[in-house]
Parts: structure tokens; sequence; C-alpha cells
């Protein structure tokens, strides 16, 4: 079992050597996602020597003038390769993730190459999510943004089978091939993981979390883990087959045994969670010949 502390920052807390020591007793092997800025190579040992085999970088261009206009922080590239250089030449395996946004989509490349060149074990890309400020970001991309991304993973896809890297490159949240090459959306892998707030309460993954107001299952307060993931894992397939079900574009789509339809933690679409259609689908706006049409079938059945 894998237990993930992500942020936050984890690396804020004073004791967070100790808790990790604290899960390793538990056979639990710990991991932690962090920006990178406060590692240092004593605070890398400690980690290590507590358990932790897997830390996970957050990077959010190919350059610095990228990465700091969506992160914030001038010099904040400089301590991340910085951070990454300090990993490398340690036991601990490294992995990052890549917001894809109109901002920085054209530097998914160079991205690969600073990977390549850090020995990354992985190298993670995510659609700019409709969340927050993420959901107003996306409404007002001026380009097709899946489109061009949907180039990309192509591209990525051709470089994987060509070189020699052991980089492992993954794509959420955006398009997945069948066996005659044609786009389908990738599957919900909310099963796999839960996500446990600061306050004790378990539920789905971060987005599930996020999207639909009370969707955790209890309290690691009040009732034991594993009484509270199994529930958890019911309630998720329980919504998943019930959004195959109402979702009526999907039940004439020639790719409906294949396609996952997206992240349903995702699918908000003015409240219609789990009924409405992922936007990034690829045969979504095919159907329709205005916006407005596209709107009306995104109701739920």
């Amino acid at each position: 079992m894998l237990f993930g502390f992500l942020g936050g920052e984890p690396l804020l807390r004073k004791d967070i050597v100790d808790i990790c020591q604290k899960i390793s007793e538990y056979n639990i092997k710990p991991s932690i996602s962090t920006n990178g800025i406060l590692l240092n190579e004593k605070l890398i040992e400690q980690l290590h020597n507590a358990g932790v085999d897997y830390i996970h970088l957050s990077i959010d261009g190919g350059t610095a003038k990228t990465h700091e206009a969506l992160r914030g922080v001038k010099g904040s590239f400089d301590l991340l390769m910085k951070a990454m250089d300090m990993l490398k030449a340690s036991p601990i395996k490294t992995g990052a993730s890549f917001m894809v946004t109109e901002e920085s989509i054209d530097e998914m490349e160079k991205v690969i190459e600073i990977a390549v060149d850090k020995d990354l074990s992985v190298m993670s890309f995510y659609l700019v999510a409709e969340l927050g400020r993420g959901a107003e970001n996306f409404k007002n991309q001026e380009s097709d943004l899946v489109s061009r991304l949907q180039d990309k993973i192509e591209k990525l896809q051709r470089w994987q089978k060509e070189s020699n890297s052991n980089l492992k490159i993954e794509v959420f949240r955006a398009d997945k091939y069948n066996d005659d090459e044609e786009a389908v959306l990738q599957e919900c892998k909310a099963e796999q993981f839960f996500d446990i707030t600061y306050d004790g309460k378990l539920g789905g993954c971060p987005w599930l979390m996020k999207s639909e107001q009370g969707f955790e299952v209890g309290s690691l307060l009040e009732e034991d883990f594993l009484t509270l993931k199994t529930k958890c894992q019911k309630e998720i397939k329980r919504k998943n087959e019930e959004r195959k079900e109402k979702m009526s574009l999907c039940k004439e789509c020639s790719k409906k045994q294949e396609c996952g339809r997206g992240c349903p933690g995702l699918q908000i679409n003015d409240n219609k969670l789990y009924y409405g259609l992922d936007s990034i689908c690829p045969n979504l706006h095919s159907h329709f010949t205005t916006k407005s049409d596209s709107d009306k079938m995104l109701e739920p059945v």
C-alpha cells in the first residue's frame, strides 16, 4: 500500500519526517508531492531514511519565464532544477507533473528534455482542470487547447516508441487510443485510491471531493479505514454505473464499449455531475452545429 502526502505543501510540516517514519513502521510506503522549494540534501536523506522512496514534483513550464508566471514565485524554476539534481543523486525515485495550459502547452517537449536530463522516472501531463480558477482559465482559452494537446500526445507516443529512454509518460484526463488508433476518453481510476482530508474525512480522489459537495463517505475519527474503503469503492462504482446509464449521447456512440467516458469529477457542466459529458470528449461537438445544441445534450435524462 502507498500513502501519498499532497498539498498545499506537505514539507511545511515540521514533523513530516516523523510522520513518514511512523507510516513506514506499518509497512506502508510514504511518498510526497511537493513544489521542491524546501528540499535540501539533509532533508532528502532524512526522508529516505524514514522510508520515502518516491517524490513527485510540480513543473509548470519548460522555461523559468513560463514556470514562474504560473507558479507566481520568482526564482522557483532554478530551485526546482536544483531539487531535481539533488534527488537525481539520491536513492529516491523522482517524478513530476505538468499542468497543460494555453501558456505552457508549447513547452511540453522541453519538459520531456528536462525529465530525461534529470533522470525522472515518471512525467505526468494533466489538462488544466475546470475547477476553481482553472474553470475560468479553461473557458478563456483563445485556441483549441484540446486539439493541440491531442497532437502533442501523438508526438509523445511516437517518441516513446522510438527512444530508449526509461522515462514513463502519463497523460491524464485526455485521450487513449483503441486498436484502430481512434481517440476515446480515459476511464475513471478513482476506485484505485482515496482522498483523506486534513480533518479525517475519506472519499474518492481529490477531483471527486472538490466537485460534489459531501462526496466523502465518512470520517476516520468515527469509523475504521477498511470499512470506509469498502464503502467508498462501492459508492464510486455505483456512481460510474449510473452515469453510463444516464449519459444519453454515449448510448448512441460507436465507441461506447471501449471509451472510459473521461473524468466524472470534472464533468461539472452547470452542476450536471455524472450526467454531463466531459468537455474534452473528441466526439462531443462533432454531433452538433451550435454550442447551444451541445449544451442541451448535456442535460441528464
